[in-house]
């Protein structure tokens, strides 16, 4: 066969014709399996193979899955690049052809001959090397979840055409303006409409004559600015991609060397984009390319002084995506000298002619800088490989997006840019021997990394440099401006590679903050390489302020009156910005190291939002102490920020010091002390009224849904008692344990080990247990009558002397118990100590309590644990024939197990969760008061019955040991919210919830501090979830799966939670988060509205009399004249119905609720507020509500339906009418909804 010619084709292949190129290409990555998969096919709507899909990555909305074109208008698909297509093809086809000399050499094998002296396998690129080390440091799972992210949000680097069409439009548009002579500000405003002319009303051009004119020239040139023209595009979101930015360059003849002075090179530019702005719109509404494309006003970076002109494009244009662009005013460098434009220059003069205006300055040579940066992120796509600063650039954005990070405050792909410049490049760092403006040369991390690489670097970059301590040059030597000039202008300093501008220049000192924070926080994420973080980085959303921030204010500023000269405020580009940028370092100075970060940003004109993350060890501090009282000058500061509640005090070691004392009245109070720092604050230096500063966590609303009111506590408990929170109890357990421990010669066997196993022990009780005065008992209305227990177990030696009978076993109980109340009454007088009895138990369970009540005003049950029950209700479970011929009968399998169950869930289980439980209220101060807040909301929604004390406590834990992305929450507020998202947001068929609880005890900490799962339990844990999944895929049973370490199974405290509770919790917490941001954005708090129920989704509701519900005091709004009625007169002996006597733990409310669901099981569901709610409501299971055959023991009554066949079904009458008698005198009524 004869041998084709090189760059010929054979006959049997069709060739494409020749088509001219639309844009010319970069070159392919070394590997296209790293980077550039399915980015070209993008353009085609193909989008990558499939084998980049990685499941549950595009059910986020934001996220076009791969062969998906992101718009809604498929029949644009073929309309895309098809010459290119073409091109692309033929081309492939001449390089086969090229590479094969003669068609019969073709064989199995190599494609390509061997050069002489080299490897058939050519070595890993530095790319494919960075792609294996990501995979071995992330798994191969987060690797394969990157690149499926990426081929979903990088399109192509050509342009589609009509994107090209359009923008060649605005090109031509902009450069056929006509010339416009120079007029007076006022003629040019009747000339064109409206300018938007920036500097407020001291600088406005229109409120006297000028000596200067405004006109319009043709532009110097209009070049693509921005990521887009070296990058190509992204999506930004479904069915949109991200802007473009044109920059439109002023010729040099319309400025003067005086125009930078007092805003008149501003007013200018606003001018000149007015023109434009003006054209366009009248474009827009005729044919043609610009077509109906809508025109708005913005700004450049969120500076009011840089407006630009923002077109919105899409599907009318023919495009993909909708587009944003962005059109920029640029000026030449030569314009102003850059020694003009030096940060310690003063370019408004109205008072003062020496106040540097670095802001101001910075403005004018963003201007200038368009090109220089468009080549810097241009010569760092040609250095890395591939789309490697693409996918860098797109990862960066998605990043900062989900932390809610504003793009004029690091979200962009410009500030990206600096950041991934550094990285590779280097540059100066400065504060050498402690000295801002000695640096030294750093280096980079070089051009072969990978973006997986650079971003992380960039992360660690921020995390890790203080840039107020050590300025950062990307430049390494003096640029325009010396670097002097900007440690002496700026706090933060990140000097571009032109050494023009302070990237953080204009950034208020939290912004930079923040930005580190979140990259210290994602770094202390992804260091537990076991877990799977992706979604957390890249997927999950934490942008709420109440999400991030452990307190959250609004501040009215529209009647402040914050000092400042004309000079200081025209330096801000609003107003707005000016009150931000005063007001922040004044809270800095007064909560001190009670804050670990303070955010103050500009809600609005007249409004500031005011974000906090606290210091948890020193957030609640009742002391500030200042300087010593021989420091004068720092005294009179220290006088001058608090004003009169400065005061001196002596202290203990003789030094007398300047101070502020906080005083709280009870220990819940001194949560609110940070809130109260800022309210003085802005009180004393802004003027503004208490109204005017409206926080969150700081609401005394969320201390009150935990508490009782004044007049009930005073009814019956101690006086002051309400000021020593749970030490009552603690300090009366503490007496009740060296007690137990003392009595061993008075028993006849020894006791080993006393053990708490209540929330109330471990500061989780959603109500603090106050104590009783015995006293007063009595003459209180049966509304306040209600007294906790805490629970204790008691363990004694092993002995032959207990017997081998269960039964027995129980006797041997009662004899002990009743031997050290005789004990107890005896040392402790006034005490009071009894046999307490559970209803329904068996003979062969545990069943006794002694029941304990102190004269300090506290309750205990104490319960025997005997290791040698659980072996003998094992044997019965596992073998009912006897051991022996001659051993006694062995009680039936059927009362064994539930009394197994019932034995480990009370002796060890509980304690074992309460050992691991209470230590996280030392380690975390918060933890106590968020878990009690979250126990009332589940009870306040009715939920008491049907989600055990224990599964809230996991839940709340979670958010602490685990917080993802964000911080761990250092007030009570914040865990809540955590903990509330994470039910609303928690996948709970598909996932289990992992909580390292008996790991925060032990050494295992990451660097970070962050708790970690240990691995192989979690994968146990995993396999096992998987498995059940597997074999019940109706989630039958086990809906909620909380994994700790002692529990593989994950459902030891979860049992009794079904379908229905776990998707009527997920409904009540989503509308539960969706209040919360709402209240937090408005200022408006209404924190009674987030415990209010629904009801009307209950089949039935039974109303109680609250004048006989023992904790009616507790509802979420209380009644109060229930007892202050009776409390009037309470010289009258009134017993009431349930008597004098003390009973503790007596609630007839709760066990009327527990009884219902005992005697009808599942045939219906039972929803209870115990903490005094009035209503119990019903659901009938749907599955018992269906027609069936009648059989003994259904487990309610039942009525016959009309049918040929002999059906039955639940008679739902009867069902309510037993319910009526089993709680008369209880019920008050019962309502049938359905």
């Amino acid at each position: 066969m004869p041998v084709p010619k090189p760059g010929k084709r054979k006959a049997a292949v069709q060739a494409a014709p020749p088509k001219k190129k639309s844009a010319a290409r970069r070159p392919p990555s070394p590997s296209p399996e790293v980077d550039n998969a399915g980015f070209e096919d993008l353009e085609d709507d193909e989008g990558g193979s499939e084998d980049g899909h990685m499941p549950n990555i595009y059910d986020d909305p934001m996220i076009d899955a791969p062969g998906s074109s992101g718009s809604e208008d498929e029949e644009e698909d073929g309309d895309l690049g098809e010459g290119d297509e073409d091109e692309d093809a033929g081309s492939l086809v001449d390089d086969e052809l090229n590479e094969f000399a003669d068609e019969s050499t073709l064989q199995a094998g190599p494609s390509r001959t061997r050069p002489a002296g080299k490897s058939l396998y050519a070595p890993p690129t530095v790319e494919e090397m960075d792609r294996l080390r990501t995979a071995q440091e992330t798994g191969n799972t987060f690797t394969l979840q990157l690149e499926a992210l990426l081929s979903s949000t990088l399109l192509p680097t050509v342009p589609h055409p009509a994107l090209k069409s359009l923008l060649s439009a605005v090109h031509d548009l902009i450069l056929s303006l006509p010339s416009l002579p120079g007029v007076s500000p006022k003629a040019a405003v009747q000339r064109i409409g409206e300018i938007p002319f920036p500097g407020g009303t001291e600088w406005r051009p229109l409120k006297g004559e000028v000596q200067w004119t405004l006109g319009f020239e043709k532009p110097g040139e209009v070049i693509v600015g921005g990521s887009w023209g070296v990058c190509g595009g992204y999506k930004k979101g479904k069915g949109e991609m991200g802007g473009i930015d044109l920059a439109v360059v002023m010729p040099t003849a319309m400025f003067s060397a005086k125009d930078r002075m007092n805003y008149r090179y501003f007013h200018k530019r606003a001018h000149y984009l007015a023109v434009i702005n003006k054209a366009l719109t009248a474009a827009s509404k005729k044919g043609g390319a610009l077509s109906r494309v809508k025109a708005r006003w913005g700004t450049a970076s969120g500076d009011e002084r840089r407006s630009v002109i923002i077109l919105r494009a899409g599907k009318d244009q023919g495009l993909k995506h909708s587009v944003d662009i962005t059109i920029h005013a640029s000026l030449p460098s030569t314009v102003f000298p850059p020694p003009t434009l030096q940060p310690s220059k003063s370019l408004l003069r109205i008072d003062d002619e020496s106040t540097p205006t670095p802001l101001y300055t910075m403005s004018i040579l963003h201007d200038t800088l368009h090109k220089p940066h468009l080549l810097h992120l241009h010569r760092l796509s040609q250095l890395m490989p591939g789309r490697t600063v693409d996918s860098f650039l797109a990862l960066w954005r998605i990043w900062a997006a989900r932390r809610g990070i504003p793009t004029e405050r690091g979200g962009s792909g410009w500030f990206a840019g600096m950041v991934l410049g550094w990285v590779v490049e280097g540059g100066e760092i400065g504060g050498q021997g402690g000295d801002r403006t000695r640096t030294k040369r750093m280096r980079g991390l070089g051009k072969g990394l990978g973006y997986w690489g650079a971003l992380r670097a960039a992360w660690e970059f921020l995390a890790h440099t203080d840039f107020e301590a050590t300025p950062i040059y990307t430049t390494p030597d003096d640029g325009l401006i010396p670097k002097t000039e900007f440690t002496k202008a700026f706090q933060d300093v990140f000097v571009d590679p032109s050494g023009s501008v302070n990237v953080f220049g204009g950034w208020e000192k939290g912004d930079v903050e923040m930005l580190r924070h979140h990259a210290r926080e994602t770094l202390a994420m992804l260091e537990d390489i076991e877990t799977d973080r992706f979604a957390e980085v890249f997927l999950r959303s934490e942008s709420l302020p109440v999400q991030v921030f452990d307190e959250c204010s609004r501040v009215d500023t529209s009647s402040c009156s914050l000092s400042g000269t004309a000079t200081q405020r025209a330096e801000h580009p609003s107003e707005a910005d000016f009150h931000a940028s005063s007001i922040a370092p004044i809270l800095r100075r007064g909560l001190s190291d009670r804050a670990k970060l303070v955010h103050v940003s500009a809600a609005s004109d007249s409004s500031l939002t005011v974000g906090i993350i606290y210091d948890p060890s020193n957030a609640t501090r009742l002391l500030d102490i200042g300087p010593s009282s021989d420091k004068t000058a720092e005294c009179e500061a220290f006088r001058q920020l608090w004003g009169h509640r400065a005061e001196l005090r002596r202290f203990k070691d003789g030094s007398i010091s300047e101070s502020v004392v906080w005083d709280v009245s009870r220990p819940e109070d001194a949560a609110f002390i940070p809130g109260r720092i800022v309210g003085w604050l802005l009180s004393r230096h802004l003027g503004v009224d208490d109204d005017a500063v409206v926080s969150l966590s700081s609401n005394p609303s969320w201390l009150s849904i935990t508490q009782v009111p004044p007049s009930a506590r005073d009814a019956v408990c101690v006086q002051g008692s309400e000021k020593l929170g749970f030490r009552p109890i603690m300090t009366a357990y503490d007496e009740l344990y060296r007690l137990l421990k003392s009595i061993d010669d008075d028993l006849p066997l020894a006791i080993l080990h006393v053990t708490p196993a209540d929330e109330i022990l471990r500061y989780a009780s959603t109500f603090i247990p106050h104590p009783i005065d015995a006293d007063r008992w009595p003459t209180a209305p049966d509304c306040l009558k209600h007294l906790p227990k805490a629970e204790i177990v008691l363990q004694f030696e092993s002995s032959p002397r207990w017997p081998d009978d269960l039964a027995a076993i129980q006797k041997v109980k009662l004899a002990l118990i009743e031997k050290i109340a005789r004990i107890i009454m005896q040392r402790l007088p006034r005490s009071r100590a009894g046999l307490a009895l559970d209803a329904n138990a068996s003979e062969i369970e545990d069943q006794a309590a002694l029941e304990i009540f102190l004269p300090q005003g506290v309750a205990f049950h104490v319960r025997i644990f005997n290791e040698r029950e659980r072996t003998l209700l094992e044997r019965i479970t596992e073998d009912d024939a006897p051991v022996f011929g001659t051993s006694l009968p062995r009680p039936p399998r059927r009362l064994a197990l539930p009394a197994l169950d019932h034995h480990i869930h009370r002796f060890v289980h509980r304690p074992q969760h309460h050992s691991a439980m209470a230590p996280l209220h030392h380690r975390y101060p918060s933890f106590s008061s968020a878990t009690r807040l979250l126990k009332r909301w589940f009870a306040a929604h009715m939920l008491s019955l049907q989600v055990r004390p224990e599964a809230i406590e996991l839940l709340m834990a979670r958010a602490y040991l685990d917080p993802g992305p964000l911080h761990v929450p250092a007030s009570a507020t914040a865990g809540f919210v955590r903990a509330v998202e994470h039910l609303a947001t928690w996948d709970w068929k598909e996932t289990a919830a992992f909580v390292p609880i008996f790991s925060a005890t032990r050494d295992a900490a990451s660097q970070s501090g962050r708790i970690r799962f240990p691995s192989d339990k979690r994968k146990d844990a995993q396999a096992a979830f998987e498995l059940r999944r597997s074999k019940d895929k109706e989630i039958v049973h086990g809906s909620w799966v909380i994994v700790t370490e002692e529990d593989t199974q994950g459902l030891r405290w979860t049992g009794e939670v079904g379908k229905v509770v776990a998707g009527r919790v997920a409904s009540l917490a989503k509308a539960t988060l969706g209040t919360i941001t709402s209240m937090a954005a408005t200022g408006e708090i209404n924190v009674v509205s987030l415990f209010k129920t629904p009801t009307k989704d209950y089949d039935a509701l039974i109303h109680l009399k609250s004048a006989v519900l023992p904790r009616a005091a507790q509802a979420i709004e209380p009644v109060s004249d229930l007892w202050e009625s009776k409390l009037r007169y309470r010289n009258l002996a009134d017993p009431g119905v349930f008597g004098g006597e003390i009973r503790v733990a007596f609630d007839p409310a709760e066990s009327l609720a527990r009884d219902i669901q005992r005697l009808y099981g599942d045939a219906v569901l039972v929803f209870f507020d115990i903490h005094g709610g009035n209503l119990i409501g019903l659901l009938w299971n749907p599955a018992k509500n269906a027609p069936r055959a009648l059989k003994p023991f259904l487990g309610y009554n039942t009525k016959p339906i009309d049918s040929e066949a002999a059906l039955v079904e639940i008679n739902k009458d009867a069902v309510l009418a037993e319910v009526a008698r089993l709680g008369k005198g209880l019920i008050e009524r019962i309502e049938r909804q359905r």
